[in-house]
């Protein structure tokens, strides 16, 4: 089970990273297109697929195990999302010259 969860928390660390990055390079390079369409779906996609493990590891660990799961789960992605979104609003920052003097 630990490596299953381990997987899949490996898979969704990448997904989200590199989002991120596609973003950081659109923001770098001046585009206007993304406006944070792929971390959004990104972050979405995440989210569905953990559904698909919580529930998969519920029925192999069990009730408490599921709602430990979702649980973390939930804290996971409202990290992530908040981490990652910061960071890409202080390279929007960065580039675009706001907050100099």
């Amino acid at each position: 089970m630990f490596q299953f969860l381990a997987i899949s928390t490996g898979l969704s660390l990448a997904l989200l990273l590199g989002a991120t990055e596609w973003e950081r390079r659109a923001i770098v390079a001046r585009r206007l297109g993304p406006n944070g369409r792929a971390i959004l779906t990104a972050l979405a996609i995440s989210a569905i697929g953990s559904l698909g493990v919580v529930v998969t590891a519920g029925v192999s660990g069990g009730w408490i195990f599921l709602l430990h799961l979702l649980g973390a789960s939930i804290l996971y992605h409202g990290v992530m999302g908040v981490f990652l979104v910061h960071g890409l609003q202080e390279v929007s920052a960065r580039t675009f010259g706001y907050g100099e003097s």
